[in-house]
Parts: structure tokens; C-alpha cells; sequence
């Protein structure tokens, strides 16, 4: 009995270590997996962006504002304290700004003159705060016209933005500034927009609407694609309604302008590739339908210059010409814009020889590409107008028209109007250019602020590219350009190409609608914002195409037996092209027991396989003989991969045969005249059924005539005596 409660304590306290050890294995579990982080993304940083009030110009009495926006990584920040420093040592050269604004503060004092905090923000969020120094601060005092430095920093974040004021010149002359604006759209690998496009491009919020929204009421020139209007013209009444609106909306803008290459196509790498004159389309019949100009077209004559012709038959379509389509309005002619740093004076002087004395070449060039980096604009090279654009404006512009955030949009304002500070300061009273370089998704707002800032720059006054280029030049000399091999190399593929496809077009009644599909696709896959792997990929696949494009039309053919004297040898033409073809089918055996019609004039018709009949003769001999086939154009170029075939000739089976036949017809016949001679005479020696047997000597019936009864010797030598005594 004492040991029993023994025994219950026992099992009480192994029970509750079991329970204890059971609660234990998961806490210390769960502790594990507190203490192993699970995988997570890449982190990304934090980063403080500062922007000046007013794009960083700072007048006399007025106070400095500087908005600081601290974007948050892929964590989260805390509230954080900013301050903001200012130099008083201006910035006096483009290559000193651009060390500042890079980052590198090496030799610029600043002092601090405020301080801040910016909130917290959550993961992927930002937050701003405005740090003011007021305009009695003594820190302001005294600032002469010039480019100062300003930083805003958050140590404890370890974040610092560079920026810079502009404190300008109230005196002297004001400088001309032009600026030129490409109305372009995004690269592509086709040869026009498709009216999806155009719809969506033009729609109120689109991309080519933005871009006249910016310029119209500006004095920019413009730099317009002529692809862009070709696009819309030749949907003829089928152009969408926004698409009309925009092109009479370009049409009847005031801006002076000039036409880009066909698809804002590399014109120094054209150049590089030995041709002489830049590439131009040929024609764009290929992407016009008749349905769509049968009727006059609103499309196309509302917004053409000059319009169409009207159609000499009642009923026929009429198409603009290829200048109608792709008329800008009224443009100066021989205006070039090579690619940035892409012209030497090579590219230069070629460009030059296509201007004339009425209407010179203008090639424009950046000021990064002149020797010495004079910054002049009215410039020439060899006798060559070469208009020089502000390569850190011009960079400083794009940077800013491609920021969709406003404090950073407002940075490189800031530096825009600093480099445009340094400008003046160097040339004076000497006009300058800029350009907006080519880009894709700038938004309405960002391109508006981008021109708004040329408008309103202090000591500035607005002016034309024609008007600078017919300025009196200075004599300039171009550094080595930068020199895309890759390209170059792609564009001699391309023109090679080209050379196939125009001789495989000849099977086509009109050539141009393969030949003019090319060009303009060459020339759309040749654009300047065609880059690196892209420009790459976009040539890889327009080969491809082209092979495609090689191979759509060729011979669908199988082995053949000939059983006879003649029979026709029955391929086919398959055609993959939405035209109708005209081809020459060759046919050429390799032995002289065949012969065949060596040449068979065939119109396949478009998207379908069309059957061939080929007239065959076989002459007295047993084989295989091969056929060669190969289609041809008219003008007697090789179309497709050429085929063999292999034909077995049995010519004697067919002589074998008929006298099988004939043999077979006779014994048929003699079988059957036989049996029916035969047959006659069974009838003939036959007695009738109803006639009445003989009788026998005595006048009994003769048992034997009815061919029953036994033949008797005995009575037919007793009929044979009476016989020979009767009288």
C-alpha cells in the first residue's frame, strides 16, 4: 500500500515533463525560424532628390526655396532631418557644373543656411518637405550673377542631392536662343503605324498629342518624321477622326520646321555603308486600299498639300502621290540631324553636296563634337552650314522632358538653366541652340515645363534655326565622331537585302508593293533610337522576315510515275503572298528518254497553291529519270529553292497493255462465234418436238427413231433386201 502513492508521483511527473517537452519543441521551433530570415528581393536603396524653386533662378530679394523629396527603397525610413547648404563660390565653367551635379563636391565650399525633416515613408513611397532660407538671411546677401552650388543632405540616412541656383544678369544684350523639337514616335520594326496606333497616339492623352500640346505657341522648330503624316494618309477615309484632327492640327501650326529621314533613320551609319544620297522611301502603294480612296477622301484631302487629283475614271481610286503623303507643310529643305556625336566632317561634306545654291545643306552638330568645344552656333565646316546645338542644354532638356516626378523634373530644370547661365556668360551676345533630343513617354506635363523654361529664360530671347543658320558662320573643326560599326555593318545586310527583294519583285505585275514595303521598313529599322541589343534584335528580325518574305513563293512537287507515251507532270506553285504572282516554271530531265516543255508561264494566285500541268513525252525506255525544277520571274531571276523529282518511265507498258487487250478481245470473240455455230447445229440436226416418228417396213413406227430404242442388225439387213427387190 505505501508504495502506491509512490508510483502516482512517479507517473504525475513523467506525464508533465512529457507535456512540458511538448510545449517546448514547437516555442523553440517557431524561435528557429524567427532567427533564419526567409529570402527576400534585392534591396534597393533609398534616395534624396532636391529641386529649387522657380527651375533654380534666383532674383534679388527674392528668398531660396528647395524642395527635398526622400524616395523610400524596398524598406521603409524613419522621420529624417535634412539640411540645407549653400556656396557662395559660383560655378564657373560646364565641366566644374557637371563634377557638381554629378556628385562630386571636391573643392565647392557650402554652408549650411536651413534645416528640416522629412516624414517617415513606407516601402516605395516618398516624402517632401520644403527647406526655405528667407531673402534677408545674410546668406543670400550679395550674390553676384552666376551659378552657385546648392546641397541638401540627410546624414543620418547617409543621402545627399546636388543641385544648383542661377542668380542672373539684369544687364547686357539678350542672347537668341532657338530650340529644335523632333515629332517623332517611338521606334518600331514596320513600315507605318497601323490606325490602332495612330488612334491610341493621337487619342487626347496620347503621346503625339502631348508633343504638339507642348510646342504649340512656342517658337521651337520642329523636327517632324514624315512617316508620322504617310501614316495617316494612306488610310485614306479609313484614318481614324483624332488622327485627322492631329495632322491639320501640325499643318496649321506657325512653327518653322523641317523633315527628319523616313522613320528618323541613321543617316551617318547610311552614309558609313557607302551609299551617297540617304535612303527614301519609294513608294507606299502597299499600304493603301482601294476601298478607302474610291471616294473622296476627308481623310486625305483635308489634310494634304496639295490634294490629290481627282480620278480620271468615275468609279477608279485615286491615290495621292508619294510626296502628298508624306508633306509636313511648308518646311525648309536640306535640314539633317544626325544622331548626337554620329557626324564627322566626312558625314558633313556628303551632306553638304546634296544642298544647292537656292537651298544649302544644314547639318546639325553638337557642341561635344567641335575641337577646341567652341560653343558658337552659327558654324560651318568645309563651307557647309553647321548649325552647333549646346550638347549639356540640349542633354540637360531631355533629362528633364523624361521625368514624370516633379522634384526630379525640377533638378534638371535647375541644371538646364545653369548650363544656359554659362552659355550666355561664354558667348555673349552670339545666339544659342538647343535641342530636345529624341525620346519616347514624355508626358504633357514634363515636355511643357521642359519649353516653358527656354521661354522664360532670363536674358534670352527667342529665335529661329533658320535664323541662326543664316547667321555669318565661323569655321569650325569637328573632332573624330563616334562610329557604330555593329550599325554600319547592319545597314550594308540591309541594302544587300534590299538588292534580293528588289529582283525576287519582279514576279509581281507592281514591284512597289513589295519594293516600298522594304524601304520603309529598312528605314524604320534603321532609326536613331534603335540602340545596343535592341538596334541588334530589330535587325535580326527584319532579316528573318525578309527570308520569310524570299521563301513565300516556291515549288510543292513528288516523285512520278509515267505509265504511258505522254502524260502531264502535275506540281504545284505555292504562293504566300497577298498578290498574285507571275512566275516561269523550269523543267529539265536529266536523260533523253523523257522530254518535257522546258519552260511553263504560270499566275499563282495570291495566298493559294495554284496547279501546273507540264505537257510529258516518254520514248521507248524503261527508267528513272530526274527532273529539275526551278521557278523564275519574268525577267528571269531564280524564285524559291529549286526542286527534283524523280519520274519512272514505263513507256512500253501502254503497247504491252493493248495487245494484252486486243488478245483478250479476240479469244472472247472466237470463243463466242464458236459456241453459237455450234450451238445453230445441235438446233438444226434436232427433230421438232411435235413430229411423228417414222414407220418401219411393215407400218410399224420404227422404235429406233425417236432414239429409244436399240439398233437391230438383223432387221436392217431384212430392210436393205426388200429395198433391193422392190421394183
Amino acid at each position: 500500500m505505501p508504495r502506491r502513492p509512490r508510483t502516482r508521483r512517479l507517473l504525475a511527473t513523467l506525464a508533465t515533463l512529457a507535456l512540458a517537452l511538448g510545449i517546448a519543441a514547437p516555442a523553440t521551433a517557431a524561435a528557429a525560424a524567427e532567427a533564419t530570415p526567409s529570402p527576400s528581393a534585392s534591396a534597393s536603396p533609398a534616395t534624396l532628390a532636391a529641386a529649387p524653386a522657380a527651375n533654380g533662378i534666383l532674383r534679388s530679394g527674392d528668398s531660396l526655396s528647395v524642395v527635398a523629396t526622400l524616395s523610400a527603397g524596398s524598406t521603409g525610413t524613419t522621420s529624417t532631418p535634412v539640411a540645407l547648404s549653400l556656396g557662395r563660390g559660383a560655378l564657373t565653367d560646364d565641366a566644374a557644373l557637371q563634377r557638381w551635379l554629378s556628385g562630386d563636391t571636391t573643392g565647392v565650399n557650402v554652408q549650411q543656411v536651413a534645416t528640416g525633416t522629412v516624414d517617415a515613408a513606407s516601402s516605395g513611397s516618398q516624402t517632401t518637405t520644403t527647406l526655405s532660407v528667407p531673402a534677408t538671411d545674410a546668406s543670400l546677401a550679395g550674390l553676384a550673377a552666376g551659378v552657385y552650388p546648392v546641397q541638401v543632405t540627410a546624414t543620418a540616412a547617409g543621402l545627399s542631392a546636388t543641385s544648383v541656383i542661377v542668380v542672373p544678369a539684369d544687364t547686357g544684350a539678350q542672347t537668341p536662343i532657338a530650340l529644335v523639337v523632333p515629332i517623332t514616335a517611338a521606334p518600331m520594326t514596320r513600315g507605318l503605324l497601323t490606325a490602332n496606333e495612330l488612334a491610341e497616339l493621337t487619342a487626347v492623352d496620347g503621346a503625339l498629342s502631348a508633343q504638339l500640346d507642348a510646342v504649340d505657341g512656342t517658337g521651337a522648330t520642329l523636327a517632324v518624321d514624315p512617316a508620322i503624316p504617310a501614316a495617316i494618309r494612306v488610310l485614306g477615309s479609313a484614318a481614324p477622326p483624332t488622327a485627322v484632327a492631329w495632322l491639320q492640327r501640325l499643318l496649321g501650326l506657325p512653327n518653322d520646321r523641317f523633315a527628319l529621314q523616313f522613320g528618323d533613320s541613321d543617316i551617318a551609319s547610311q552614309l558609313r555603308a557607302g551609299l551617297s544620297d540617304p535612303l527614301a522611301p519609294t513608294s507606299l502603294q502597299t499600304y493603301m486600299s482601294a476601298a478607302d480612296f474610291t471616294q473622296p477622301a476627308p481623310a486625305v484631302s483635308a489634310a494634304s498639300t496639295p490634294d490629290p487629283s481627282p480620278a480620271s475614271t468615275p468609279g477608279q481610286p485615286t491615290y495621292p502621290s508619294t510626296a502628298a503623303l508624306l508633306d509636313i507643310g511648308t518646311s525648309t529643305p536640306n535640314v539633317y540631324w544626325p544622331a548626337t556625336g554620329s557626324a564627322g566632317s566626312d558625314t558633313v561634306a556628303a551632306l553638304g553636296a546634296l544642298g544647292s545654291a537656292d537651298d544649302p545643306a544644314h547639318v546639325l552638330v553638337p557642341s561635344t563634337s567641335v575641337a577646341g568645344g567652341a560653343r558658337q552656333a552659327a558654324a560651318s565646316v568645309g563651307g557647309v552650314s553647321t548649325p552647333v546645338y549646346d550638347a549639356e542644354v540640349s542633354r540637360a532638356l531631355a533629362d528633364a522632358a523624361g521625368q514624370n516626378d516633379a522634384t526630379f523634373r525640377g533638378a534638371s530644370l535647375a541644371a538646364a538653366q545653369g548650363y544656359l547661365a554659362l552659355a550666355r556668360a561664354t558667348t555673349g551676345a552670339q545666339p544659342v541652340l538647343a535641342v530636345l533630343d529624341r525620346g519616347t513617354d514624355r508626358s504633357r506635363v514634363s515636355l511643357r515645363a521642359t519649353l516653358g523654361l527656354i521661354a522664360t529664360a532670363p536674358g534670352f530671347a527667342g529665335s529661329r534655326l533658320a535664323a541662326i543658320a543664316s547667321s555669318p558662320a565661323s569655321e569650325i573643326t569637328l573632332t573624330d565622331p563616334v562610329v557604330d560599326d555593329a550599325r554600319v555593318g547592319d545597314v550594308g545586310a540591309l541594302l544587300d537585302d534590299e538588292q534580293v527583294i528588289d529582283r525576287f519583285a519582279t514576279i509581281l505585275d507592281q514591284p512597289e508593293l513589295l519594293t516600298g514595303r522594304e524601304r520603309a521598313e529598312v528605314l524604320q529599322v534603321t532609326n536613331i533610337s534603335w540602340t545596343g541589343d535592341a538596334a541588334r534584335q530589330a535587325v535580326s528580325d527584319h532579316r528573318d522576315a525578309t527570308r520569310t518574305t524570299l521563301d513565300s513563293v516556291g515549288i510543292l512537287s513528288s516523285d512520278f510515275r509515267l505509265v504511258s507515251s505522254s502524260a502531264p507532270l502535275r506540281p504545284w506553285v505555292r504562293n504566300d503572298l497577298p498578290w498574285p504572282v507571275t512566275v516561269v516554271l523550269s523543267v529539265r530531265p536529266d536523260d533523253a528518254r523523257l522530254r518535257v516543255q522546258p519552260r511553263t508561264t504560270v499566275d499563282a494566285q495570291a495566298s493559294a497553291n495554284t496547279r501546273v500541268e507540264v505537257p510529258v513525252e516518254a520514248r521507248i525506255a524503261n527508267g528513272e529519270v530526274s527532273v529539275d525544277l526551278q521557278l523564275f520571274s519574268p525577267t528571269g531571276e531564280p524564285i524559291g529553292q529549286p526542286q527534283a523529282v524523280d519520274v519512272e518511265v514505263r513507256a512500253e507498258w501502254e503497247s504491252i497493255g493493248l495487245i494484252v487487250i486486243i488478245v483478250l478481245v479476240v479469244a472472247f470473240l472466237s470463243l463466242g462465234v464458236v459456241r453459237t455455230v455450234a450451238r445453230r447445229r445441235r438446233a438444226a440436226a434436232a427433230p421438232p418436238d411435235d413430229a411423228e416418228p417414222p414407220l418401219d417396213g411393215v407400218g410399224n413406227k420404227d422404235p429406233d427413231a425417236d432414239g429409244r430404242g436399240a439398233a437391230d442388225p438383223e432387221n436392217d439387213e431384212h430392210i436393205d433386201l426388200e429395198q433391193e427387190t422392190r421394183p
